[in-house]
C-alpha cells in the first residue's frame, strides 16, 4: 500500500462529551448561560434548581461534591453581583468562559429534557459525564467552594 492512498481503516466516533456539547438542549443552554450569568436572582434561581435535585444518590453522586461545590460558586458569584465589585477586577476571558461553561452546564443538569432525558432509566448519565469534564475544566473555578478546602473553613 503506497502512502498517497492510505486511507485510516476506521473512523473514530465522536466522543460522548462532545455528543452532549453539540446537542440543541446542551447549545440552548449555553444561549441561557450568557443572561444567567450576570443576574443574581437567576444564579440563586438555578442554584435552588440544582440544591433540589438527588445528586446523593446514583449517577449523579460520582460527582456530588463538585455539584455542592458549584451551587457555592453560583451563590457567591450572586453575592458578588449584589455587592458590585469595584470595575477593575474584570477577571481574564479564559475566567469569564470557564464560568460560563459551568453555568451551562448546572442548566443542562436541570433541563429534564436534554441528550438523554432525565426521566429516562439512565437519564442522567449524559449529565454527568459533561459535569466530570466541565468540573475538569473548570478546576480553578470550583476549589475555592470545595468542602475540603483548607483555605476556605466555610466551605
Amino acid at each position: 500500500m503506497s502512502d498517497q492512498n492510505w486511507k485510516p481503516l476506521f473512523r473514530a466516533p465522536k466522543s460522548t462529551v462532545t455528543k452532549v456539547l453539540r446537542s440543541p438542549a446542551f447549545l440552548q443552554s449555553r444561549e441561557r448561560s450568557a443572561d444567567i450569568v450576570d443576574d443574581a436572582d437567576a444564579l440563586r434561581a438555578l442554584a435552588d434548581l440544582v440544591e433540589s435535585l438527588d445528586h446523593t444518590n446514583a449517577p449523579l453522586a460520582v460527582v456530588a461534591d463538585r455539584v455542592v461545590a458549584a451551587v457555592r460558586f453560583l451563590r457567591a458569584r450572586a453575592e458578588g453581583l449584589d455587592a458590585k465589585a469595584a470595575p477593575g477586577s474584570t477577571p481574564s476571558a479564559g475566567v469569564v468562559t470557564r464560568e460560563r461553561l459551568l453555568i451551562a452546564s448546572l442548566h443542562y443538569l436541570v433541563t429534564p429534557v436534554d441528550l438523554v432525558p432525565d426521566f429516562q432509566a439512565g437519564g442522567y448519565i449524559d449529565d454527568v459525564m459533561l459535569l466530570a469534564w466541565v468540573f475538569g475544566v473548570a478546576t480553578n473555578e470550583l476549589t475555592p467552594y470545595l468542602a475540603d478546602d483548607p483555605d476556605n473553613p466555610d466551605a
